[in-house]
């Protein structure tokens, strides 16, 4: 407990005194409690409580997400370890501890077995399904450290970054999938602390790969022979090689390191091709050269597996030119044309500058839109308004191609379709520039064939011209987009305009990128000064399902923010709509009656009888109505 408030308060020797003096255990008797087995405070904890400080984790209070409407109950991962689970609990049946599974995202699936007092602790922690226990959220668990460290976790008592979880203990380790070998989730074993054994690793240690065995008997004979092929492709050879089945995708370490996503999409579909081909016309063996993203050549070997009549997979085996990889293969500087000297192609970043978040999915978007900018290949960017769509593209712009234009056309002016293709006609004639056709779901069939043509006229040779990209906004949580006319074109017909796509995921699907967001947000609305978000305030906000995605928390920081010059944002300085959770869309009366709910019970510090009094209804009243609109305002001792 001393080396985590040590930790809490950020003093520089917390690490050491944690470990103590011989470099093993917490110092002092005192740090050991009863039925904890180690006494001590290990690298894996510490790493823990560190991520926590960075994600703002309440440490006095458990603030423990609902996400059940994200939950996939048919996954493979649930079927697969319900028996293992069966046979776990009977196990456990004259024991304390209860076993959970979590799937990849530390979204509770289902637990079974404890007794009493476990399933009280249980229910009060919400350990439960529905409930997201992701360290960022919760802080250090067997869980989410399980599944953020990658490898078996124990976390007893005390080492807990919540203090509530301190009365239990707990041993984690990730479930994976045993032909991907990517994490399906994690099963956890949990208990009083005073009851904790060593025995519980090896319980979850043997549950996890029972589960992981029902995984693999779960896939077909075929897919079982595809995976063998490719891993004897990949003994014989140390480039990148990829497997591609009608129902998995699967690529080595070396594709992964070497090939950017937009590489091993362009691969995977040459191998779809080759599996879709008429039986009469299929080759088993087929060499092609492609060119990646760096702009390097690649010979690729794409060999069937199985019988000629029936294939059930195909490997590609990659080669790359010899003595140089393709993040170091020679490629046009960003921004510069054929002819001109080139130079080595700088590696794709891990985010692009300009542009705040930490999630995969954002992330991924990242680099496959700098990908698609560097190779100047024509993308279509799909997503809800307001994610951030042609934030994106500018971030790639000004990363590639510095110094140059960067031009919108709005497709969505419908009846003034000579001045749109002007428009776009003018943009094209900049090689070197970008041009962006934004709302591509209102442009009308005949306005989209004209933009083909003219489009692939513009586009005489592959990786020549300017970069075209169109912005494509599907329906969401929030405002309803405009009508879109009668004749307009669905994003599958213009996939040869667009020959590739990002999706860009709704911010409700990647909360962790809040906390990156707010402050880069507020720094545009402090008035010069100096405008933070309190961790009260923070969770709140990532509570929140934000259905008007970025656009709509920039408002609500705006609006926070508006008059200020240095202060910490406070829940009860956030827009009422940021304490309710409902998941219908309220009419107007509705919204001003939940307005008024959560100013009264900011007004009354969480109380929510001094609310109902001063609102003038009952007590019943104010109880049935925040069950209503999900209102999730904390008391004052909260604050």
């Amino acid at each position: 407990m001393r080396a985590r408030e040590r930790m809490l308060s950020g003093a520089p020797e917390a690490s050491a005194a944690a470990r103590g003096p011989d470099g093993r255990g917490t110092a002092g008797p005192s740090a050991s409690a009863p039925g904890v087995p180690y006494p001590r405070t290990g690298d894996a904890v510490l790493s823990s409580w560190r991520r926590c400080r960075l994600h703002a984790v309440d440490a006095d209070r458990l603030h423990v997400p609902h996400v059940e409407k994200h939950i996939d109950w048919d996954s493979r991962l649930l079927s697969a370890a319900a028996p293992v689970l069966d046979r776990v609990e009977q196990l456990l049946a004259d024991c304390t501890a209860g076993v959970v599974l979590a799937d990849a995202a530390a979204r509770v699936l289902t637990r079974r077995g404890g007794d009493t007092a476990v399933v009280r602790l249980m229910d009060r922690v919400h350990l439960a399904p529905g409930f997201s226990y992701a360290e960022e959220a919760v802080g250090t668990n067997g869980i989410g450290t399980a599944l953020a460290e990658r490898r078996l976790s124990t976390v007893f008592g005390p080492e807990h970054f919540a203090e509530p979880l301190q009365r239990a203990a707990c041993a984690g380790i990730p479930v994976r999938n045993p032909l991907t070998g990517r994490q399906e989730g994690v099963v956890n074993l949990t208990c009083l602390r005073q009851d904790a054994s060593p025995l519980m690793a090896a319980v979850v240690r043997q549950a996890a790969a029972d589960i992981e065995e029902r995984m693999l008997d779960r896939y077909s004979g075929d897919e079982r022979a595809a995976l063998d092929a490719f891993l004897a492709a990949g003994r014989r050879t140390s480039g990148p090689v990829l497997l591609v089945t009608p129902t998995l995708r699967t690529a080595n370490t070396e594709a992964v390191r070497l090939l950017d996503p937009q590489d091993l999409r362009q691969a995977g579909a040459l191998a779809a091709d080759l599996l879709a081909a008429p039986a009469g016309s299929r080759r088993q063996r087929v060499d092609v050269s492609l060119r990646v993203a760096s702009g390097a050549e690649v010979r690729a070997r794409c060999t069937l597996v199985g019988p000629p009549g029936r294939p059930i997979g195909c490997v590609v085996g990659m080669t790359l030119p010899e003595g140089r990889g393709t993040s170091a293969a020679a490629d046009r500087t960003p921004g510069t044309r054929t002819g001109q000297q080139q130079l080595p192609a700088a590696p794709l970043p891990v985010l692009l500058p300009g542009l705040a978040g930490g999630s995969q999915s954002w992330r991924s978007a990242s680099r496959d839109v700098a990908s698609a900018c560097r190779q100047r290949l024509a993308a279509r960017v799909v997503g809800e308004a307001g994610v951030g769509k042609l934030a994106l593209v500018r971030a790639a712009h000004h990363w590639v191609r510095p110094g140059h234009r960067l031009q919108v056309v709005d497709l969505s002016a419908g009846p003034r379709t000579p001045h749109v293709l002007d428009r776009t006609e003018d943009a094209l004639r900049d090689e070197d520039g970008t041009v962006v056709l934004q709302h591509l779901e209102l442009a009308g069939r005949e306005l989209m064939y004209r933009l083909e043509a003219l489009l692939t006229g513009a586009r005489r040779n592959r990786g020549t011209g300017p970069w075209v990209v169109g912005l494509y906004t599907v329906p969401g949580q929030g405002p309803v987009p405009p009508t879109a006319p009668a004749d307009a074109v669905s994003p599958a017909l213009d996939s040869a305009v667009f020959p590739c796509t990002v999706a860009v995921a709704p911010l409700r699907y990647r909360p962790e990128d809040i906390r990156d967001l707010v402050p880069v947000l507020l720094a545009r609305h402090g008035r010069g000064g100096t405008v933070s978000c309190a961790p009260a305030a923070m969770q709140v906000l990532t509570r929140f399902d934000w259905p008007g995605n970025v656009r709509h928390l920039n408002q609500v920081l705006q609006q926070a923010a508006r008059g200020r010059r240095q202060a910490d944002l406070q829940p009860h300085d956030l827009a009422p709509e940021c304490h309710s959770s409902c998941r219908r869309t309220l009419t107007p009366w509705e919204a001003a009656e939940r307005d008024a709910i959560v100013r009264a019970l900011h007004d009354a510090a969480g109380n929510r009888d001094t609310a109902a009094r001063q609102l003038g209804i009952s007590r019943a009243t104010i109880y049935r109505k925040i069950r209503l609109y999900g209102v999730t305002v904390a008391p004052a001792r909260a604050r």
